[in-house]
């Protein structure tokens, strides 16, 4: 929960740890979270640890910064087909596990319609805010969405990225996010009702 989005810096409190639980509790295969927020591997079936936190808060500091979630989809496949999309194939240990998530009818319902995560430089630009925080914040939600859990930053590694550069914290813009709009970087911006 941002407590005051116009301080600087902003401050978060972390809520509602109602499905929260040691990692050594739980099994491969037993779904947590939210589908729109979970890890590649959380969705797959596949074992997974603390890192899939990472993936989960990456997504909430994108959604904070755009003003829309990145992968809103209501079932996992529409997820995992998104972000196969921005991000490509998983890792080849874990492809084989996708094809267990093909049964559904798939619906687009992204508000930023994207190739690639270095996109979102783009989508920032537009939405005015300095080149140079910009630019570390899409290092720092590639290294916190590495598809490979493995591969993906921890927290510590977080904490000393140069993104969290005080000096930085003062020239990020506030975003409005009161009104959405809908990006596809191949077909321009467009406001809220339009397609």
């Amino acid at each position: 929960m941002v407590v005051n989005r116009y301080e600087s810096p902003v401050k978060v409190r972390l809520i509602d740890f109602g499905l929260a639980c040691p990692a050594s509790a739980v099994m491969p295969g037993d779904r947590v979270g939210t589908v729109g927020y979970s890890a590649p591997e959380v969705m797959l079936g596949l074992p997974y640890n603390e890192a899939s936190d990472m993936w989960s808060l990456e997504l909430v500091a994108v959604e904070l910064v755009t003003g829309v979630p990145l992968y809103p989809g209501k079932k996992y496949y529409d997820v995992l087909k998104f972000i196969i999309e921005t991000q490509g194939q998983p890792p080849d240990h874990t492809a084989q596990q996708f094809k267990y998530e093909t049964g559904y009818e798939s619906l687009e319902t992204r508000y930023i319609k994207l190739t690639r995560l270095d996109d979102l430089e783009q989508i920032m630009l537009f939405r005015r805010g300095p080149e140079d925080g910009q630019r570390l914040f899409v290092s720092l939600i590639k290294e916190m969405l590495a598809l490979d859990a493995h591969q993906r930053i921890t927290p510590s590694q977080v904490l000393r990225h140069p993104f969290f550069n005080p000096g930085l914290s003062n020239r990020f813009p506030s975003i409005n996010t009161e009104k959405p709009y809908r990006v596809n970087l191949q077909h321009g911006i467009f406001h809220p009702g339009q397609k």
